[in-house]
């Protein structure tokens, strides 16, 4: 978001000196730790957003992440982002709770995203052929999209510095925000940075235009925002032969997700198993990796990580002025490959407005 922020900066304000600030030496966070799904929300995601926000907000925020890929895609190019059209799945898994929709209701949910998706064909009901290498038993059923599919996320990171710094964007990496005064005609940004033997050093840096771009981390700035860090583990498993599933998958409601990554499966999510430490969940996401794609069975995990999402009491996106001369543009709700370069616009056009 800091990045987008930057380059629309750098379009309507060519003369502009603009830096981006980040906290992680190789400019990690939840931009690289994600699992590189663009995704614009399953069809219970979906239904979850028109019970909370209404028809109407619902479908504004749906258009936004629409328009948020789109800008993504079109700004730096698929083949820069890793991105593969595979479409994607949400399995219902029996015993959940989470009940499989009737066709009246998938042609209803059809009829209401259409104008932002574009098409009246969103969804529809998985065949089976579109469930290779998944275990069937598992599942009520399984409801497909056509519309979304994946990145690689350290390409899209890689494509959007490259980008940045042609334009004469500096990019700062290794210094911490502590914090900032706004109430000046320059903004003092208070930066501490690691020094040797373990010391830090602290200095103030000025500037005439802040856009707070630290979603999970935006309390730490600005201590009244509505977003709460919320931790999720992902597990990769080690290359396997011959691997028939090659898509995307999202279950219960969201929370869990899985998807082939050059011929390995990642699993992550399960925040709402509120459990009670990351080994148990470990424990129960590769159980349930190896229920759902049988041909994980005998394959280790090689990589895992954790991320952390920026979650609010709902999942509309935060873009609003903090003063006359700074924004915040955080609280991505887990869609923030969809959202964040649209995010990164908005919050230069809301900065300049007035």
């Amino acid at each position: 978001v800091g990045l987008s922020a930057a380059l629309q900066a750098r379009v309507l304000k060519p003369h502009w000196k603009i830096s981006v600030i980040e906290r992680d030496t190789f400019g990690g966070g939840g931009s690289t730790k994600n699992a590189g799904f663009a995704c614009f929300g399953s069809l219970s995601e979906l239904a979850h957003d028109r019970s909370v926000l209404g028809d109407d907000e619902a479908a504004a925020l749906l258009k936004k992440r629409i328009d948020g890929l789109k800008l993504l895609r079109s700004s730096l190019g698929d083949s820069s982002i890793g991105y593969r059209d595979c479409g994607s799945l949400e399995l219902i898994r029996k015993g959940t709770g989470y009940a499989m929709p009737s066709l009246e209701t998938i042609s209803e949910v059809n009829a209401w995203a259409a104008e932002a998706t574009g098409t009246m064909h969103t969804f529809h009901i998985a065949e089976g052929r579109e469930l290779a290498g998944i275990n069937s038993t598992m599942i009520e059923g399984a409801i497909a999209s056509p519309l979304e599919g994946a990145i690689d996320t350290g390409k899209m990171m890689q494509a959007l510095r490259l980008k940045a710094q042609k334009t004469g964007i500096r990019l700062l990496f290794g210094l911490n925000v502590t914090g900032w005064n706004q109430h000046t005609a320059n903004h003092q940004i208070e930066i501490e940075r690691a020094g040797s033997l373990g010391t830090a050093k602290r200095f103030a840096m000025k500037a005439p235009h802040v856009v707070i771009a630290t979603n999970a981390s935006a309390r730490e700035l600005i201590p009244k925002c509505d977003v709460n860090p919320t931790e999720n583990m992902v597990l990769v498993t080690e290359a396997i032969d011959n691997l028939r599933f090659d898509g995307t998958v999202h279950m219960d409601e969201g929370h869990l997700y899985a998807r082939n990554i050059q011929n390995r499966m990642l699993i992550g999510g399960g925040r709402h198993w509120n459990l009670k430490n990351n080994i148990e969940l470990e424990k129960k996401l590769k159980a349930l990796l190896n229920e759902a794609f049988p041909e994980t069975l005998n394959a280790t995990i090689e990589y895992q990580w954790t991320g952390v999402l920026g979650i609010g009491s709902n999942r509309i996106p935060i873009v609003s002025k903090l003063h006359a001369r700074s924004v915040a543009a955080v609280k991505m709700g887990g869609m923030g490959v969809a959202i964040g370069m649209q995010l990164g616009k908005e919050s230069i056009e809301l900065l300049l407005s007035d």
